[in-house]
Formats: C-alpha cells, sequence, structure tokens
C-alpha cells in the first residue's frame, strides 16, 4: 500500500456530528452514507462559511479507531478558521500537531452514498475498499496509529462518481519506541 508521511500543525475542525453504531466491532459504512446523503445545501453552505480556505473540499472525522465498545462518533466537517466563528449546531474538535500516514484513493466513492435504506446491500466503494485494508491499528514501516486521534477522510471537491476520483485517509500516527 503506497502512502506518504506528512507533519500537520495543530488545527481545528468544525462540523455536524453523529453518534454511529458499529456493525461487527467495524464503522458502518451505510450509516456514514445515509449521514452524507442527509446533509442539505444550507448545511454544506455553512460549513463552507468557516472554512480556513487551506483545503478544497470537505472532512470525514471518525473516531472508530479508538477502543470504544459499540458505537462512534464521526463528523462532517471542514477546517475552520480561527478568523470565523462557528455556529452552535457545528462540533469543534482541536487536532493536535501530529505526523499523519497519508493514503490515496482513487474510484468513484459516491456509490455508498445513494443507500436508499439499512436493507438495501451497499456495494463498497473505493474508499470502504480502503479502508478495510487499513486494519485498525494500523501499522507501517516503524510507526503505528496514534488511536488517541481520529482517522480524517478528505474529499476533495469533484465528480465523486468519476472512477479517476482522488480522495485520502489520514491516519494519525506515532514512531514505535523499539
Amino acid at each position: 500500500m503506497d502512502y506518504r508521511i506528512e507533519a500537520k500543525e495543530a488545527w481545528t475542525v468544525a462540523g455536524y456530528a453523529k453518534e454511529i453504531s458499529k456493525v461487527e466491532g467495524k464503522e458502518d459504512f451505510f450509516g456514514i452514507s445515509r449521514f452524507w446523503s442527509g446533509l442539505t445545501e444550507e448545511e454544506i453552505n455553512q460549513l463552507m462559511s468557516v472554512t480556513d480556505g487551506t483545503i478544497q473540499g470537505l472532512l470525514g472525522v471518525s473516531d472508530s479507531n479508538q477502543e470504544k465498545q459499540e458505537r462512534f462518533n464521526y463528523l462532517i466537517a471542514t477546517r475552520k478558521s480561527d478568523k470565523r466563528t462557528a455556529a452552535s449546531s457545528l462540533e469543534l474538535i482541536q487536532i493536535p500537531k501530529s505526523d499523519w500516514a497519508i493514503v490515496e484513493c482513487v474510484g468513484a466513492i459516491s456509490a455508498g452514498v445513494t443507500a436508499l435504506d439499512d436493507k438495501q446491500s451497499v456495494k463498497p466503494n473505493a474508499l470502504m475498499q480502503l479502508k478495510v485494508k487499513t486494519s485498525v491499528p494500523w501499522e507501517m514501516g516503524g510507526s503505528i496509529e496514534n488511536t488517541q486521534m481520529p482517522r480524517i477522510e478528505f474529499y476533495p471537491l469533484g465528480d465523486m462518481t468519476a472512477e479517476e476520483y482522488k480522495c485520502e485517509l489520514w491516519i494519525p500516527i506515532k514512531t514505535e519506541k523499539r
């Protein structure tokens, strides 16, 4: 699996939060897809009104990598500007300075978002397949996942139905002590 390591300074995300149940100990892809598909244009505009502009797109912020038993928190978010005030409907999370393993995902990802109900089977889209491959906790090249921090999905603006669409999974890491 190809990845790159990037150091990021501390920053804040602002977003709409939802607690989602795990399915067989893993993220509920359908629940996350349903959350995304329920996002209104007004809510997207609210997110974009507080962004700092350093990322052109939206984030999925998930603490499902932490040792919680049956539920996890998920935010549809953006990187918040220090100069803008977020509406009370947005939850703020401080992301500390950290190194990140950034894994690029290429392929259509909108397939999961179009699910109608929990009885409908959801064919895993490209990002869902990548998340299954990146087990928790992730380990690679002398680094391990810092499960005290959330994983982040980065969705750049673009055609999410295109086979060449690119998004990223950001995994917080720390160096293993030997």
